[in-house]
């Protein structure tokens, strides 16, 4: 967008929604990059698609813990496998303690290449895995299409600017926190491109980008008697 030539400076100067969108935007993906170790919570409702074609909602929570760039451990509870997932650089593990069951699989080195590993892999999703990239904004925002600031608002009492973004194939939309404390707090994705155009949404809570966590927090933990099994794509059908 442009402003007329015979505007005023400050009006001339103005940012259009695109451009305060895509600056609300950068500076809370650079404070989550700049992050070493952080926790979070987060609490997502996701719809998948059922063998007869009826789009099902899975309701989840999880607890999160990051360090970059080569850890990660998020322990989930609700609907579809409640499992504690455990990275350490090396190796990869899901552990399902009432099912006494679990499994490991070697790893690539960052968190970085980690994810789209896991999809591949295992097909898991993880609602929270654009924060677990070193670089948040360039993994948001590649091949955006669209960006636009909506409206202020509020996200369970937290003062939030709500922005829409589009890419191909996919509409997302993000509610950011207040500029003392500009951190995502709820995610909504719409995948425009698969079959019922799923979708997913994503509160987040309880950000603490100061964490310590001692390697021990990363160390894979399978219950004594638990059984091992593989990693199979089909999981797609019941991840988090």
């Amino acid at each position: 967008q442009t402003q007329p030539a015979g505007a005023p400076s400050s009006e001339r100067q103005k940012p259009t929604p695109a451009e305060y969108a895509l600056g609300l935007l950068k500076r809370t993906a650079d404070r989550l990059s700049g992050a070493t170790s952080f926790t979070f919570k987060t609490t997502s409702s996701v719809e998948v698609l059922s063998p007869v074609g009826h789009l099902i909602n899975y309701f989840s929570a999880a607890e999160v813990a990051v360090h970059r760039p080569d850890k990660l451990v998020a322990k989930k509870t609700g609907d579809g496998p409640s499992f504690d997932i455990y990275y350490d650089g090396k190796t990869f593990g899901a552990v399902d303690s009432k099912l006494e069951l679990y499994a490991q699989m070697e790893a690539p080195p960052t968190l970085d290449a980690l994810v789209p590993v896991v999809l591949e892999r295992t097909g898991m999703q993880f609602p929270y895995a654009d924060v677990l990239y070193s670089d948040v904004y360039g993994a948001v925002t590649k091949g955006l299409t669209h960006a636009y600031w909506v409206c202020k608002t509020t996200v369970e009492g937290v003062a939030c600017d709500h922005l829409a973004f589009a890419g191909p194939g996919i509409e997302w939309q993000v509610w950011l926190g207040p500029e003392t404390d500009p951190l995502p707090r709820r995610l909504a994705v719409t995948y425009l491109a698969l079959e019922r155009q799923p979708r997913f949404l994503v509160n987040f809570s309880d950000w603490d980008l100061k964490a310590r966590l001692p390697d021990s927090s990363f160390e894979f933990k399978k219950p004594a008697g638990a059984k091992p099994i593989e990693f199979r794509p089909l999981m797609t059908k019941t991840n988090n």
